[in-house]
């Protein structure tokens, strides 16, 4: 037999289940373009930074030693990043889906009042200045997302300005650069650990 208790915990939490599942069916949509989007991503984001790149990297520094074959690596996997975030800022604009957030993010950072507690964090955020948010989407993501992040809401699925290029390109350099640098420290690493083993066996 159930307990008054139970019966009360049961009753409670009825209504905040009833709420979830009435969020969760407005925004279904929304949520199955945001998963899409950001599983696509991830899936290319894989393979370019963490198989490709590597390859590129340690092929290099191994035909040109680690200062030229990482100065030639940069070379080479610059131009072939900005092509892809080029090929993705196309597609995006072209479908105008907002499939990674960011015009919802915009909407929230651009609003002086906010309901919500997220809203009211990103708004003090951004007034830390706009560097801290271009350094974290040029390493953590590309340079096609951190250019749609800073292009302004007005412009959205509208292409490239001259103040957005300058973001685009700039965040090309930083992001080649950092995954240059990574892979050629883990690279090197590699190669020290594996001859240290070799000369102990």
């Amino acid at each position: 037999m159930r307990s008054f208790a139970d019966y009360s915990f049961s009753m409670e939490s009825t209504p905040l289940r009833s709420g979830v599942f009435a969020w969760f069916s407005r925004h279904k949509e929304r949520i199955g373009t945001l998963a899409v989007g950001h599983t696509g991503k991830k899936i290319e984001e894989f393979l370019f930074d963490w198989l490709l790149y590597g390859v590129v990297v340690a092929t290099a520094t191994n035909l040109w030693g680690p200062w030229y074959g990482s100065l030639a690596a940069f070379l080479i996997m610059m131009p072939i990043s900005a092509l892809i975030c080029l090929v993705y800022l196309r597609l995006y604009d072209w479908a105008k889906v907002d499939w990674f957030g960011f015009e919802l993010l915009k909407e929230w950072r651009d609003e002086e009042e906010h309901e919500h507690r997220f809203g009211r964090f990103l708004h003090r955020l951004t007034r830390l200045g706009g560097m801290p948010a271009f350094l974290v989407l040029s390493i953590h993501t590309d340079p096609f997302m951190t250019a749609v992040y800073f292009r302004h809401k007005d412009d959205r699925y509208k292409g490239l300005r001259g103040r957005d290029w300058a973001i685009f390109w700039s965040s090309v350099v930083l992001s080649n650069g950092y995954w240059t640098l990574r892979w050629t420290v883990i690279v090197q690493i590699v190669l020290y650990l594996w001859q240290l083993f070799a000369t102990q066996t």
